[in-house]
């Protein structure tokens, strides 16, 4: 059986949740919190969509959205996109950011 990279996080996490000792603790986080960060570079490599998922770290799609002239605010049930007067865009997890050259459009999950 073959892991995913977030499968490694995941037991990454479990590993810091059970540590006794603090440095071990400690250890176990900071590694999954890079490989988290990782991941999330990964999927945010594509100009063209990014997939907003559970695991994305909240600045992520900020930062994917700001590359293409948008604004965009994290909030409680997703994320608020928009630029200058064009229509708000409110994306939550399962919905994909969608480039075509001119502007970000919303595509469900497949």
């Amino acid at each position: 059986m073959s892991q995913t990279l977030l499968d490694v996080v995941h037991d990454y996490e479990r590993q810091a949740s059970r540590a006794v000792r603090w440095e071990t603790r400690e250890d176990a986080r900071r590694t999954a919190n890079y490989l988290r960060r990782m991941l999330g570079n990964r999927e945010a490599v594509d100009p063209t969509r990014f997939e907003l998922r559970l695991s994305t770290l909240i600045d992520l799609p900020v930062t994917w959205c700001e590359r293409h002239g948008y604004r965009a605010v994290a909030g409680l049930e997703g994320y608020v996109i928009q630029r200058g007067d064009e229509p708000t865009i409110i994306a939550k997890v399962g919905n994909t950011l969608l480039w075509d050259g001119q502007r970000i459009t919303l595509g469900e999950a497949t």
